[in-house]
């Protein structure tokens, strides 16, 4: 039965922290699947889907790493993901938006934007966000792709976001997202 784990790593960004995980993971004989990795200012974030050899559990691979990430000063988490849940299947055919929002920065920007979202079924399936400019005048940039379930009306909730702009006093863009199919 194929086992998988999803490990989560960060710590302050370095030159050779995705080599040396990567290193570590294929000399404990994992492999890696899916990763998601950034860094958020000076700090360095890394999500990694990793199919696990018969011989090792999700509960110590964070252990068996200890030679490769305590150097680097990681903080690695670990756990077993369900079969079902990790497997991968075909994508399913739904529309997939792509929402910007650009404007003074402010708190409860991502909250009021995702409790939209949510209210109108959509699930966020990527989201990035940054502030930049001045400490005295702050913009805040959001880029989510959101998927709509079958049946949905995007239009509504281009709708509800576009009612959300004066109240949060940012630029908003909802749009479709052309997508690739092989």
């Amino acid at each position: 039965m194929t086992r998988y784990a999803m490990l989560t790593a960060f710590g302050q960004d370095r030159p050779g922290i995705v080599a040396a995980l990567a290193e570590g993971l294929f000399q404990l004989g994992c492999n890696i699947e899916d990763t998601c990795m950034t860094r958020l200012r000076g700090e360095f974030t890394m999500m990694v889907m990793v199919r696990l050899p018969m011989r090792l559990s999700a509960n110590v691979l964070a252990e068996r790493l200890l030679p490769y990430t305590t150097p680097l000063e990681l903080t690695v988490l670990c756990r077993e993901v369900p079969a079902r849940a990790a497997e991968r299947g075909a994508e399913p055919d739904l529309p997939i938006f792509m929402l910007s929002v650009y404007g003074a920065d402010h708190p409860g920007i991502i909250a009021q934007v995702a409790r939209v979202v949510a209210d109108h079924r959509g699930t966020i399936t990527d989201m990035n966000t940054r502030v930049i400019g001045a400490a005295d005048r702050p913009v805040h940039i959001m880029i989510m792709e959101v998927q709509m379930p079958a049946g949905s009306q995007p239009e509504a909730l281009g709708q509800a976001l576009d009612r959300l702009k004066p109240s949060l006093g940012v630029d908003l863009t909802f749009r479709p997202l052309e997508q690739v199919r092989l």
